[in-house]
């Protein structure tokens, strides 16, 4: 078992990190031992799904001629179509598809790909997700996520990484772009409050996680444990529902 918290080239990202607030043994598995579940048979269309819809934006974004064979498929074809109504490249803006950002800043080590970053005339910023699912987001989900957080954080704090030239950014948002439901995109605009209110709310999170004793947590089940990946060896001795194990 290696403790990545430890390890100066681990970076923390929006799945690391939700993964030990949603369960620190979870995060142990994952992240210390190296384990995956199996696959859920049930999401493999959906992520495929997604992937091919990323590997179409991606290209569109960066220039690359689109071959027919990712356009056979009527459906997928069709949400491509809707992204490129909303989104046409457009002479004075740049666009930075599928692009890593990576912080190491003592304990805040940090990383995110962004679907799409555009620079907007002026130092405006757009970070746009692509999200394929066909559950419907709401504000208050998306102002709360940690996806919002750590994107608006990462890149306002690196943007002189990505931008060249640029002084100064200013309007910042992020865009949450739902293929099923093209006209209901939400927008969360980023300011100096909430970005101060980010870096404390990352910088006490990941501070906990590197403080965490593993050893001392009392397991307890709960409803997530039905459907993690981890259910089948993670209780494999549990003789009853309210049975507290301890690691």
């Amino acid at each position: 078992m290696r403790d990545v918290r430890n390890d100066k080239n681990f970076l923390y990202t929006q799945s690391s990190i939700g993964t030990f607030i949603q369960c620190p043994l979870k995060f142990r598995y994952r992240y210390f031992d190296g384990l995956y579940g199996s696959d859920d048979d049930s999401l493999k269309d959906s992520f495929q799904k997604g992937s091919r819809f990323h590997l179409l934006a991606e290209r569109y974004f960066k220039g690359i001629d689109i071959e027919g064979e990712y356009l056979q498929d009527k459906e997928l074809k069709e949400l491509f179509q809707k992204l490129k109504e909303k989104y046409p490249i457009e002479e004075n803006c740049r666009y930075f598809s599928e692009y890593d950002l990576r912080e190491k800043n003592g304990k805040m080590r940090l990383m995110a790909r962004y679907d799409l970053i555009i620079l907007r005339p002026n130092g405006r910023v757009q970070i746009v997700d692509f999200k394929t699912n066909k559950k419907r987001l709401s504000m208050e989900s998306i102002e709360e996520s940690l996806q919002t957080k750590i994107y608006l954080y990462l890149l306002k704090e690196n943007y002189k990484y990505v931008f060249e030239n640029i002084r100064k950014i200013k309007n910042i948002e992020m865009v949450y772009y739902q293929t099923e439901y093209p006209e209901e995109n939400l927008t969360v605009k980023y300011d100096d409050d909430l970005h101060e209110k980010n870096r404390a709310f990352l910088n006490e999170t990941i501070e906990n996680i590197g403080f965490f004793n593993f050893n001392e947590y009392v397991k307890i089940e709960v409803n997530h444990c039905k459907v993690c990946e981890f259910k089948n060896f993670c209780w494999k001795n549990k003789k009853s529902v309210d049975d507290t194990l301890y690691l």
